[in-house]
């Protein structure tokens, strides 16, 4: 022991500078490894993160995008939504024009055959007992004829009987009225009537 002793104290500088050197060799080898020296059997696995990896190669690493998935199946109808308030009233619209009279054609005549009023009448005649004849300012000879007895004035109490009217062949203005009591036979009776066209 104490020449091993005697030996370290001999040889104390030359053992420290030795191991510095060596120590140095060891640094420097770590320090000067070769580019891209390093591959996948020096690297443990697993051991590598993201944050280790440059952006670029991150992203290269993203898959492409797979193809569209098939339309869901349509869902359940909702339930209804509440009723909404009434809305507040419109303006009142403006005022229609006229309408078109119903018939500009007809005649009241009395019993005697004369004209009481009318509208688009040239003349009335008595023919003989229940007949007359109504001439018009056009022709009624497509058209449609309606009429009833009534006494011209206004009365509580109208008299009984029938009408029955038809175009004369001989004007294309005319009409003949014949009016029948209520046993059928022709007598003079006040009428009204009136021509569609």
């Amino acid at each position: 022991m104490r020449k091993i002793a005697s030996h370290m104290r001999a040889h104390f500088v030359a053992y420290l500078a030795l191991f510095f050197a060596l120590g140095g060799t060891s640094m420097a080898a770590v320090n000067a490894l070769p580019r891209n020296s390093v591959g996948s059997p020096q690297i443990k696995n697993r051991s590598i993160q993201t944050v280790d990896i440059s952006r670029r190669t991150v992203s290269s690493l993203r898959g492409l995008r797979g193809p569209r998935g098939l339309t869901g199946a349509t869902g359940a109808t909702g339930a209804p939504g509440a009723k909404g308030d009434t809305g507040a009233k419109g303006d009142t619209g403006a005022k229609g024009d006229p309408g078109t009279p119903a018939t500009k054609l007809w005649a009241v005549v009395n019993s005697d055959g004369t004209l009481a009023r009318g509208s688009g009448v040239t003349s009335t005649s008595h023919i003989g007992t229940g007949w007359t004849d109504v001439i018009f300012n056009q022709s009624v000879r497509n058209c449609a004829y309606v009429g009833s007895v009534g006494d011209p004035g206004f009365s509580t109490n109208p008299p009984p009987g029938e009408i029955s009217i038809e175009g004369r062949s001989t004007s294309a203005n005319g009409i003949f009225v014949a009016v029948f009591n209520s046993s059928g036979t022709l007598t003079d009776t006040a009428y009204h009537v009136a021509v569609f066209c």
